[in-house]
């Protein structure tokens, strides 16, 4: 029997053609679901009905909860602290990453669906691992790669670390925006404990192997290079992959939250481990 498929998935999900407003899917961010309590979040906001004030408190609460995430990794680096500008950089990527996901994405789902939504448990999940996963996670590696893997400040396995997650958060601030204007502060309060952190450790597992790659390449160790090249990309597409499935499963709220708790634990073990390793890549002359 196929799962029932949520029918408020979006507000804590990843991808913007899983809006609660699906007609509008296509001219929305990237998402990533709201547990079915919609009841949260109110009305969609009307932006005319609102002044400056309002839209700087409503921006506040789209990047605070991701800049004190990225604050704390950035403050756990345990040698050479990255400069502002490179990170700023990272972010900036992460942001820009958005735009060929949400292409991607929409084409994808038009192509799968029709431009509908997933109607039972197997294109639920061809949607979220085969489209949705794949492609941000994807997205983001490339941006993260572009704006990093050159760099003469990337010198420690850490390091690694640090730079996915600015650029996974700039990604996870892009579609915050557009969602909290949408729906509202009760989205912002949702989405902080949601698809904010979970943007978060996503981006720590594809760092702390992207560290990784970094190092067997100036190692010139190939086949740790390509395994880690791999997993840089296998393990957050996997994770975010089964954390939309359960996002999108009516009456999985109790499992998405357990799921999402592990992932964070993990994640933080993960960071506290590379950073009290403190790996040197190289030296740059």
């Amino acid at each position: 029997m196929a799962a029932p498929i949520n029918p408020v998935l979006p507000l804590f999900g990843t991808d913007g053609n899983r809006s609660v407003r699906h007609r509008s899917a296509k001219s929305d961010c990237l998402s990533t679901h709201i547990i079915s309590v919609p009841i949260v979040l109110g009305p969609a906001i009307d932006m005319s009905d609102h002044g400056v004030t309002d839209m700087r408190i409503l921006l506040m609460m789209a990047v605070l909860p991701a800049a004190f995430l990225m604050a704390y990794v950035w403050q756990m680096d345990p040698v050479d602290k990255e400069p502002l500008p490179l990170l700023a950089k990272l972010f900036l990527f992460g942001m820009l990453s958005t735009l060929p996901a949400i292409l991607i994405e929409t084409a994808g789902s038009d192509a799968l669906l029709g431009g509908g939504m997933p109607q039972d448990f197997h294109s639920l999940l061809l949607m979220n691992f085969g489209i949705v996963a794949v492609t941000e996670e994807c997205s983001k590696y490339v941006f993260l790669r572009l704006a990093s893997w050159h760099d003469r400040n990337f010198d420690y396995v850490f390091d690694g670390i640090v730079y996915a997650v600015f650029c996974g958060l700039g990604f996870a601030v892009a579609e915050n925006i557009s969602y909290v204007f949408t729906f509202g502060p009760g989205a912002a309060i949702v989405r902080a404990f949601t698809a904010i952190p979970g943007h978060c450790v996503f981006a720590v597992f594809m760092g702390s192997f992207y560290g990784r790659t970094k190092l067997a390449q100036v190692q010139q160790r190939h086949i740790p290079r390509l395994w880690n090249g791999l997993l840089s990309l296998a393990v957050p597409i996997f994770c975010h992959g089964v954390y939309d499935t359960l996002a999108g499963i009516e009456g999985a709220d109790a499992v998405f939250f357990v799921f999402l708790l592990a992932l964070v634990l993990i994640a933080s073990a993960t960071t506290k481990h590379v950073s009290q390793r403190a790996e040197r890549i190289s030296i740059w002359y």
